[in-house]
């Protein structure tokens, strides 16, 4: 049956209500930020033939439907109402950039560990609780909005199991050892795994309502006469993208802008992939307001997003790629502590204890 612009608003504030939690895009805008990028990532190794061999999995059909389908993997999380699994989950899809200045914070001065970041706002609610915004524990009982969001946390941490898993899949092809046949599906796997949900985070923070307090409907003073609308956010992630018909299809001839990642420590770059959407929170909101948001204009918009989003997850995703290089060292190691071959070790005898590779031998016993 048809729907009007208000029954579909109304019907998705009443989701919402239901349901508090942040969605970004819904499965069908991750897949296409996932697909998109993939694609842009082929094309980064085009001139690399040893990379496009031990990446056809990746790329070829089954790859990609699997990454694309392990991008919505963080949102179904959501469906299980467990207390420690929303704890952990739930602040990873945003980042309120507004409500770091309480803490003494902006985006660029942020901790880029998590403890520390912890730390840092811990500190500065016991010195200065008059400045925190209101905040009642005993309606948050998973305890996942007291502080503004991991977000650029979360990417930098599944940058880095790319990297590890990339790595994984490097040593194991340079094994070529047939009896080493599962491990090697295993840590494709874990590829396919961390490409589809770092291209979550990555897409989340490309929507700019997972940057804002305002992330659904304008929120404390409200001086243009913003939507209140608790809505709108679902609006955005899913209807938009239907009144536009914004899909894989639709954008993969459209070119993607190039972004380039510090390889070794792209936390900056990811700040700045964050600074980019939370720069368009107001055109957003003034989009909706003069009911262009589902006109060519709300069109464009969106669809800048999502390359937004596409183009950088492209570019973590060959940084990672670039910085899994796998040495001599890590496939002797591997060996080492993986011991797939070895017999089954005695319990009474010392075993070799897995450390980091930088670390030395601690000095044999006097």
């Amino acid at each position: 049956m048809p729907h009007t612009r208000t029954s579909r608003v109304v019907a998705l504030s009443a989701i919402c209500m239901l349901s508090p939690t942040l969605l970004a895009w819904d499965a069908h805008g991750h897949r296409t930020i996932t697909l998109l990028a993939l694609d842009a990532f082929a094309e980064k190794l085009k001139t690399d033939s040893a990379a496009s061999r031990e990446l056809a999995f990746v790329f070829e059909p089954s790859g990609r439907a699997q990454a694309a389908y392990q991008s919505g993997e963080p949102d179904r999380y959501r469906a299980i109402r467990l207390g420690q699994l929303r704890h952990e989950n739930d602040p990873e899809h945003y980042i309120d950039v507004e409500d770091l200045e309480p803490f003494g914070l902006t985006l660029s001065t942020i901790p880029p560990l998590r403890t520390e970041y912890i730390r840092a706002m811990v500190v500065a609610k016991h010195e200065h609780p008059e400045l925190m915004r209101p905040y009642n524990e005993k309606t948050d009982t998973a305890r996942t909005q007291e502080f503004p969001g991991f977000l650029p946390h979360a990417a930098m941490e599944h940058y880095g199991k790319l990297i590890s898993s990339f790595r994984q899949v490097r040593v194991l092809e340079a094994l070529k050892d047939p009896a080493r046949a599962d491990q090697l599906a295993a840590a494709r796997a874990n590829v396919l795994y961390e490409l589809g949900y770092l291209s979550h985070i990555i897409g989340d923070a490309a929507q700019p309502l997972h940057t804002t307090r305002h992330h659904h409907g304008w929120v404390d003073d409200n001086p243009d006469g913003f939507t209140t609308n608790r809505g709108f956010h679902a609006y955005i992630d899913t209807t938009v993208l239907g009144i536009h018909a914004l899909s894989y299809d639709a954008m993969k001839t459209l070119p993607l802008s190039t972004i380039t990642i510090d390889k070794n420590d792209p936390w900056k770059n990811v700040l700045e992939h964050v600074q980019r959407s939370f720069d368009q929170v107001r055109p957003l909101y003034a989009l909706q307001k003069s009911g262009d948001l589902e006109k060519e204009p709300g069109k464009a918009f969106i669809q800048a997003r999502l390359g937004d989003g596409a183009a950088m997850l492209a570019a973590m995703y060959a940084a990672a790629w670039q910085a899994s290089a796998a040495s001599e060292k890590d496939v002797k190691d591997f060996i080492m502590y993986d011991q797939v071959s070895s017999p089954t070790p005695n319990p009474m005898e010392p075993r070799p204890q897995s450390r980091p590779a930088d670390q030395p031998a601690p000095a044999p016993a006097k």
